[in-house]
Parts: C-alpha cells; structure tokens; sequence
C-alpha cells in the first residue's frame, strides 16, 4: 500500500505543478479524493480573499499558536475542517476542481491585503498567508500519490 507522501512547497507555484502531476495519475491515501481535496484548498484560499480584513491585534495565544505553528514547518495531524464551508462534498469532479484551485492560487497571488486574522494564528501578513497556504496544500496533497 502506498504512503502518505511529505511534501513541502517552497511556493504556491509549486501547488499547481503538483496537481498537474497527479492529474496524470495518482491513488490517494486518506478519506478525501483528489477533487475533494482541491476543493477544500481552493476554498481555504478563498476565504482568505474574501473575509473582511481585520486590524485587531493578535492575542497573546495567537502569538504563541502562531509562532508555534511556523517553527513546526507542517500543518498539525488530525484536524477537522473548522467551518463547513471547507468540508468537500463526495463526487467531485477532479479536473474541474483542479481549476477552481488554480483559479483561487492565481486570484491569492494577484491580492496584496489588507487581509483577515487566522480563527487560530491571528492577524497574518501576505508572506504568512503565502506560508500558511503552502504549508496547508502540502498537508493536503500528501495524501495523494502519483502513480
């Protein structure tokens, strides 16, 4: 049986080269297919688009989970998705979830903020976000295996 891949993109460019890549053939290892887990990045980056900015200051919890979070160079093992905006219905179609993720990437790359704070990490930059997303799609895409 295959294994979890551990990815790590040192860009969001990265992303899409490796959806390419399974697009061409892939298993995946965990309970989401590939479709499901394009359509949960995607909407992970577009609610980072389109939630309103916020000015608040972090809280010293915030600091902590976030400078926890950067140390540790990996999305945390287990999560559930927070909102069920980010939980992907069953029957998605990959390449066209394959788009919408492209779509959202491109639609990131093009925004310079203001942007919103993180439920958990707070207030978060453009090169943060950036950070977050690669570290959250790698988290992700690990799950699925070329073959």
């Amino acid at each position: 049986m295959a294994e979890r891949r551990q990815l790590d993109f040192a860009s969001l460019d990265d992303v899409m080269l490796d959806v390419e890549r399974l697009l061409t053939g892939h298993i995946t290892v965990g309970r989401w297919s590939l479709g499901q887990i394009c359509h949960h990045l995607a909407a992970a980056l577009r609610l980072t688009l389109e939630t309103p900015p916020s000015s608040a200051e972090p809280t010293r919890e915030q600091q902590v989970a976030r400078r926890r979070f950067f140390r540790a160079g990996r999305f945390p093992e287990g999560m559930e998705a927070p909102i069920p905006l980010l939980q992907p219905p069953p029957g998605l179609d990959t390449a066209t979830q394959a788009d919408a993720l492209r779509e959202a990437l491109v639609r990131f790359d093009s925004v310079t903020g203001p942007f919103p704070a993180h439920p958990a990490l707070g207030p978060l930059s453009k090169e943060q976000w950036t950070r977050f997303h690669c570290l959250h799609c790698a988290h992700h895409l690990g799950f699925a295996v070329p073959q």
